[in-house]
This record gives structure tokens, C-alpha cells and sequence, in this order.
């Protein structure tokens, strides 16, 4: 750990050691889970030719799980909660956790991993009631733009929040060089247009700037300057990776029920690349503007919400930190409720600029992929819809279907990618235990692309 992170620790425990506790809380989850993922699934095998760094290749791909691979993971989490007055308006929370991970594929030895984690450390003052009141957070915690897909993930900082019948608006500032990007990943130059990274692993490309002696700038130096196996197996022995250096900052501005039932919001956020102990040199600023509503449609059962973002961004190139161009993402969803087994019938549209006419492709800030296709693309480059469900058979089982159609969109050009199906359980056994199941299949345009997974977990709460 560095100088910073030492004396924030540090800081943190003697403020925490100085104030008395009123009541202390504190637990743990053990989770457990194993699943399979792989391309192919049973369809039928052709040749397959794509051109990569002007080599053309072929291969003959065969029917089934030709690449399929194994997961197992096993998470240790432990939390606290420590209010410091009566009232528990004041105090600190944290949670840690120790992921043990192993990764089995078809052609290649067995990769083993821990991953430690601070998943939460806050001091917190919640002073709200009927009327509303004031919110603060400082220190590390989770943060998350009102689209959930721009920015979505733990960051070092500060916020503060009001709240009233009326208005209510909040404000945060962070850094992310702390953090391990082992769990939380951040787009970063090298990955940013994931449909043309064919052959190139989402993960991979996130990683390669990060482990010494590496260096990556672009796709056309992946196969001159990369030893993947090498990189890997590095990753793999690393317990923290710093993530890429970046100060964020944002405001959002909040009118409930202004009218007609119907709320409002305004929000602005920024990222700017900084220095910080990853070494990582990556200046690849960007710019939000957000701006929304939602609400009941023609009667109370029926829910959209709707939000356009507009954003520029800093070349990482020639011209660093000069915000020029313009991109946009936008989503639409209508959720419908009932009284029947709460079930819920929600469909969405999103769109995510590509090089077409005005706009520029769109980048978010966390990672976060648009479908389950293969290479994971990002809210890139893209328009998808689709519809899903969801209801509870029982008070302690939820289950949620859905499918979804996606498409590439660049230079003015729309590409059918796929669709994808996809399920989830959960079943909460016991009041200490809960099942889940999840299960995915995408059928891509191109078969290189297909996907097909399963993921079985445990969760036990102490």
C-alpha cells in the first residue's frame, strides 16, 4: 500500500478508536458458486474466416463446447456497522471480503487466484425524516449515475445530500487509484470500441496496460507486443492491481413529482485522468450531461423512465485532455406491475452512439457490458431492446426471464449481432440461506460470437 492509502487507513481506525459506540453490528456471508461458459452450444460447425492485422485465418469450428471453461469462486465477506450517537444518525461502516477463484478451460492448465478487497469503509450521517434532511458519506463506497450504466462502482470520496418534498440534489468527488481493478474495471484508451476487438478478450485488453512489462496503445499491437499467457499468469499472482488514476466528480439535481406525478432529473459528471501508484499513464477524459424523467403513464401501474446522455471526451492521443466531439446514450423502459405474484413485465430500448454523422462512438467509465456475447462489448457502438418478467411464485422465490435483440451501430451502418436469452432464481431457503441460479445463451450472428453459461451459487449469512 502506498503512502495515501496508509494514512487514510490509518486515519480512519484512530477517528473510529476516538468516538464512543453506541451499538455495534457486525456479520458475515460466505458464498459459494461454480458454473460453465462457453462458445458454441450445440449448432452446427462451418468454417470460419475473419482478417486480423492483415493475416487472414481460418478454422474449422466444431459443433458444441469447443471453448468452454469452468469457474469456481468462493468469497469470504465480513461486515461492521458502528453508530456512533443513539440515534445511529452518525457512524462507520465497512465491509471486506477474500475471493478465492479458479478458472479450468479446455486447453490450458488451471488458473488459481485470491482477490482481497475493501469493499466499504464510510463514515456516514443520515439526518432525515417526513420532510427530508441532509446525507453524507466520506470515504470508500459505491456510486452510481442515474443511468446505472456510465458509472457504476466503489470510489474513495465524498458526497453530500439533501432531500425535501420538492428538490433534493447531491454531490460527490473521488478518486479511483486505490481501488483494485481486479473487481472494479474501468475503461480505459486501450478498450474502448469493443465490437471491432474481435479476437481480443475484454479482459485481456483491460489488464494489458497493468502488468509490467507490457505495454499496449491500440488493437494492431496485440499480436506483436503481448504474450496473453504471460499476462495472465501475472494477473493471476497479483493480490491488488491499482486502477487506472482518475478524479470524478458529479451533480444531480432532482424534482419529485413536479407535476402530474412525474420527476425530473439533471445530472453532470466528469472524470479526469491523474497520477497515481498503477504508473498507469491513460488520459482519457470524459465529460456527462444527463437529463431525464420518469414516472406513472396514463395510470399508476405502468412505469418509464427515460434518460438521454450527451458526452464529449478527451482524445488519448494527439490531443490529450482536449474535449472535442459529441456522443449520446440513451435508454427507454416501461415496467407494468400487478397483483399477481408481483409480477412485473419491464421493456427496454437503448441506443449508444457510434461514428455516425454528429456523434462520436459513446464511452462509459465503468465497465459494463451491453449482452452476453462473447468479448463482452460495452455501451458502445450499439442499440438493443427487449422485453423481461418477473414474479414471485412465493414470498421467498423470484424469478426473472428476458430476451433481448442487439446490434452494432457504426458509421451509419446497423449490423444484426445476435439475441440472447437469458434466467435467473433465487430462493430464499432459510433466513441464513439463499439459493440462486442464473443461466444465459446468445446466439450471435456470427458464430465466433455465440455464448452459453450457467452459474450455480450459495449463500450463507452468519
Amino acid at each position: 500500500m502506498n503512502t495515501i492509502g496508509k494514512f487514510l487507513t490509518v486515519a480512519s481506525l484512530l477517528i473510529a478508536l476516538s468516538l464512543p459506540a453506541k451499538a455495534f453490528e457486525a456479520g458475515t456471508q460466505f458464498l459459494i458458486s461454480g458454473g460453465a461458459a462457453g462458445n458454441g452450444g450445440g449448432r452446427e460447425g462451418t468454417w470460419g474466416l475473419w482478417k486480423y492485422n492483415d493475416v487472414w485465418y481460418g478454422e474449422l469450428l466444431q459443433p458444441g463446447w469447443w471453448s468452454a471453461h469452468q469457474v469456481t469462486n468462493a468469497k469470504l465477506v465480513g461486515w461492521f456497522d458502528m453508530p456512533f450517537v443513539e440515534d445511529s444518525t452518525f457512524g462507520l461502516a465497512g465491509q471486506a471480503s477474500l475471493k478465492y477463484s479458479q478458472e479450468n478451460s479446455y486447453d490450458s492448465d488451471p488458473m488459481i487466484s485470491f482477490i482481497p478487497d475493501i469493499d466499504l469503509l464510510r463514515y456516514y450521517y443520515n439526518k432525515v425524516d417526513a420532510k427530508g434532511g441532509f446525507t453524507l458519506s466520506a470515504g470508500r463506497f459505491n456510486v452510481t449515475d442515474k443511468t446505472s450504466d456510465i458509472i457504476n462502482q466503489k470510489i474513495d470520496g465524498l458526497y453530500l445530500g439533501y432531500g425535501s418534498n420538492k428538490i433534493q440534489f447531491g454531490v460527490y468527488g473521488g478518486y479511483t487509484g486505490l481501488l483494485n481493478s481486479r473487481t472494479t474495471m474501468i475503461i480505459n484508451s486501450t478498450g474502448r470500441n469493443f465490437w471491432s476487438s474481435q479476437l481480443t478478450d475484454s479482459l485481456y485488453t483491460t489488464y494489458a496496460n497493468k502488468v509490467k512489462p507490457h505495454s499496449i496503445k491500440n488493437f494492431s499491437d496485440l499480436s506483436k507486443k503481448v504474450d496473453w499467457g504471460d499476462v495472465m499468469s501475472d494477473v493471476g499472482r497479483s493480490l491488488y492491481i491499482w486502477a487506472d488514476p482518475y478524479f470524478v466528480s458529479s451533480a444531480n439535481l432532482t424534482f419529485p413529482y413536479l407535476f402530474a406525478n412525474q420527476t425530473p432529473f439533471l445530472e453532470a459528471s466528469l472524470a479526469i485522468s491523474t497520477e497515481g501508484p498503477s504508473k498507469v499513464e491513460d488520459e482519457f477524459d470524459r465529460f456527462y450531461i444527463t437529463a431525464g424523467m420518469y414516472g406513472p403513464l396514463i395510470f399508476s401501474d405502468l412505469i418509464y423512465s427515460f434518460s438521454t446522455t450527451f458526452s464529449t471526451y478527451g482524445d488519448s492521443g494527439a490531443n490529450k485532455s482536449a474535449f472535442e466531439g459529441l456522443s449520446n446514450y440513451s435508454k427507454l423502459k416501461f415496467t407494468y406491475f400487478t397483483n399477481f405474484h408481483s409480477l412485473a413485465i419491464s421493456g427496454e430500448l437503448k441506443y449508444a452512439s457510434g461514428d455516425n454523422g454528429i456523434y462520436d462512438p459513446f464511452y462509459g467509465f465503468t465497465s459494463n457490458p451491453i449482452s452476453y456475447m462473447r468479448y463482452s462489448p460495452e455501451h458502445s457502438s450499439a442499440v438493443k431492446y427487449g422485453l423481461s418478467v418477473a414474479f414471485k411464485p412465493t414470498r421467498e422465490f423470484l424469478v426473472t426471464l428476458g430476451g433481448d435483440q442487439v446490434f452494432s451501430y457504426n458509421e451509419n451502418v446497423v449490423d444484426y449481432q445476435g439475441c440472447q436469452f437469458y434466467g435467473e432464481m433465487k430462493l430464499q431457503c432459510t433466513s441464513d440461506f439463499q439459493f440462486q441460479v442464473k443461466a444465459y445463451r446468445f446466439f450471435a450472428q456470427d458464430m465466433n460470437y455465440d455464448n452459453t453459461g450457467a452459474t450455480i451459487t450459495g449463500v450463507f449469512s452468519f
